[in-house]
């Protein structure tokens, strides 16, 4: 039997909403502000390596056409992993949306963990588990941990957008 979402893919609105989560920055940078630089990260959000850009890396320029290949490959490969999740129970497409974006800036055992309670109807369990993501580890220049992991402003506002769409249909 097919999965409840085999169908469904991102919207157009999905992807504008992914890339204001993301940001949009043409050259590689840090991803936060933490004293230790956070991670080395491109374009739309695409994580180059943990721990800091060298120097190097933040004098590189990044073209469109490479920030727009690279989310579409993700956003593909992130909306597999939903509908691998989440195949028992229909999603609507604010909540594939919202799935999809969550999947895209988390590890797979992150998104399977939220994801999972879609499929017994426990949406709010799904807006819970998303809202427990918000958390950044401080990474050294080899990528190592720097310090405990301590809770992202910018993480809590995207969890709480992501979110909505679970917790409005309880």
């Amino acid at each position: 039997m097919p999965s409840a979402n085999a169908n469904m893919s991102m919207s157009l609105a999905g992807y504008a909403a992914l890339r204001v989560s993301e940001g949009v920055v043409m050259s590689y940078y840090n991803d936060n502000h933490l004293p230790t630089g956070g991670n080395c990260t491109w374009g739309i959000g695409t994580l180059a390596h943990m721990g800091p850009c060298t120097q190097e890396e933040l004098q590189r320029t990044v073209l469109p056409e490479q920030a727009n290949a690279i989310l579409y490959n993700r956003v593909h490969d992130a909306e597999r992993r939903v509908r691998a999740i989440v195949t028992e129970r229909p999603l609507t497409q604010a909540q594939f949306d919202a799935a999809v974006s969550f999947a895209y800036n988390s590890s797979n055992v992150n998104t399977r963990l939220a994801l999972s309670p879609a499929n017994t109807g426990d949406l709010g369990g799904v807006a819970t588990q998303m809202m427990s993501n918000v958390l950044i580890t401080p990474r050294n220049r080899d990528g190592s941990p720097a310090g405990p992991p301590v809770r992202s402003r910018g993480l809590v506002n995207r969890r709480t957008r992501e979110s909505s769409a679970f917790r409005a249909a309880r």
